[in-house]
């Protein structure tokens, strides 16, 4: 963090704006002050719950730790703490007696029963608040729950690491991921000297406005390998799917596996109970630990179609066996929907006189390559080093597994690291590849590309990339700012044959470009 445009920042009316709305003490007003947090982060809050439906929350947990009882121990340490919490907290009825004493009403079933961490995960962002409330040298707030890409990227721009991530089976392991984050913003507190108000600010208005403008410019999707079936509401129909503007975007539910360029047909549960719309997926599925659901992507592109009703594809001779639809499409978010399945829906628009030509088309690969690929090690061998050959590398130009120095101890591999320079400790290197077998689940995904940016910070470089046996994906740094959502390149192996995609990758990460 660039201390003086800190200080900068800090000493300006936006700034201190920003940080009094964190500050909290015993004499504030709870509703007040948790209406102005909501407010500040109105951008992102709503994703969550309405405004009002947020505080009672908070109020809620307020009440259910006051009955508990499950307050911070003398001598107890945070983290244990923590765990005692996750473990027993629960969300029952809560009234008042006429003592004003509040107490649990045990003739009613708890809202949110103890140990149901999914649940609890639901309710992560309240929870965290009430945390920071009452313990904001230990908990921090996370306010964007459901747009995980947000605060990741926020995150990225302050150089705050990410800990190791749980499993999406993990439900426990997700909320003691809170725990982990937290330890490691409030180091990155330490450091820089921040207050816990002061820190808040820095993450959610600092951080954005370091964030360069053309970081979020939408850059051209890759070919689409798969497509997911997922669902509306009426209240999505009314205010976003009905009637879409050019360049909309909005956040779905969506299945881990989904890569950025996937195929999404929106079915509309109410009013119509119909697939009304073909979106593209303008991110990968991101891991939202902190959300009842595992995953969440953007979806762009939006082309109205034809209403195809549900009894309309009972009716149908291939869709009346189709499992989605014999269940009367319930659990629709992130199931796949095959290259048949989008065929026939094809069929059944163009007997409804619609022109199909405008939709999505999923790409078909040479699957003799995938047939080859066994391990990383195929990766490496047989896609990413036949490539390097290609763009004019020879085997002197890079190193691989270079053991690089983090810490006192721990030894940072990469797996391979261009024209590095520098002691044996200290090296730079313009570019930075890291390979995968397979990152097909958004949590692999997080950790490769983790991973891949810590060596390419440790390195000072300003490009690199990650690749598994499906595809390539490039970032370049811009205004000092990488974007682990809108890379600068991103292509399935196949693509590269191509003779302007491949022209396009020599721009960037050819040889003769990255001597230079």
């Amino acid at each position: 963090m660039n201390r003086n445009i800190w200080n900068l920042y800090k000493n300006s009316e936006r700034g201190q704006n920003a940080i009094e709305i964190f500050n909290f003490n015993e004499h504030d007003d709870l509703f007040d002050k948790t209406s102005k947090i909501y407010d500040f982060c109105s951008e992102f809050m709503g994703d969550i719950s309405e405004k009002e439906d947020f505080i009672n929350t908070l109020f809620s947990v307020y009440e259910n730790v006051s009955v508990s009882q499950l307050s911070l121990k003398e001598n107890e340490k945070i983290n244990s703490f923590f765990e005692r919490f996750i473990d027993n907290f629960e969300i029952s009825v809560i009234e008042e007696n006429e003592s004003g004493e509040l107490f649990k009403v045990l003739s009613e079933k708890p809202f949110i029963k103890q140990k149901d961490y999914k649940s609890l995960c639901s309710i992560t962002t309240e929870i965290s608040l009430f945390l920071y409330f009452q313990y904001p040298e230990s908990f921090l707030p996370i306010l964007f729950s459901e747009r995980f890409d947000k605060l990741m990227n926020l995150l990225d721009v302050l150089n705050i690491e990410f800990p190791q991530l749980p499993t999406t089976i993990d439900k426990r392991g997700r909320l003691m991921l809170y725990n982990n984050l937290c330890e490691n913003i409030i180091n990155f507190a330490k450091t820089n000297e921040l207050t816990p108000a002061e820190t808040c600010a820095c993450i959610y208005d600092f951080a954005k406005m370091l964030l360069a403008e053309g970081l979020e410019n939408i850059s051209d999707l890759p070919e689409p390998t798969n497509i997911w079936l997922t669902g509306g509401s009426k209240s999505d129909y009314e205010t976003f799917l009905k009637n879409p503007s050019e360049n909309a975007q909005s956040v779905w539910t969506c299945n881990e596996k989904t890569k950025r360029g996937d195929i999404i047909v929106m079915y509309v549960l109410s009013p119509y109970s119909c697939i009304q719309s073909i979106w593209r997926a303008n991110i990968d599925g991101v891991f939202t630990p902190f959300n009842y659901y595992n995953s969440r992507t953007t979806v762009t592109n939006g082309v109205i179609i034809p209403k195809i009703t549900i009894n309309e594809l009972r009716n149908d001779e291939y869709f009346k066996n189709l499992p989605i639809v014999r269940k009367n499409f319930q659990g629709v978010n992130g199931v796949k929907f095959s290259a048949k399945d989008y065929m026939e829906l094809q069929r059944i628009l163009i007997s409804k006189g619609f022109n199909t030509s405008c939709l999505p088309q999923l790409y078909k690969p040479n699957l003799e390559i995938e047939l080859n690929i066994k391990n990383e090690k195929d990766v490496e061998e047989f896609l990413l080093i036949p490539l390097l050959s290609k763009l004019g590398y020879s085997e002197n130009d890079w190193t691989r597994q270079l053991s690089q120095k983090a810490g006192r101890k721990e030894k940072a591999i990469p797996d391979f690291v261009f024209f590095p320079k520098g002691e044996i400790h200290f090296q730079n290197a313009p570019l930075v590849i890291e390979a995968k077998y397979d990152m097909s689940s958004s949590v692999e995904r997080m950790k490769s590309y983790n991973q891949a940016l810590s060596y390419a910070r440790m390195m000072r470089a300003t490009i690199f990339a990650i690749c598994d046996k499906d595809r390539i994906i490039i970032y370049k740094e811009i205004d000092n700012n990488f974007n682990r959502f809108k890379p600068t390149f991103e292509k399935h192996w196949q693509n590269l044959n191509d003779a302007e995609t491949f022209n396009n990758l020599k721009k960037i990460i050819g040889r003769e470009y990255i001597r230079k």
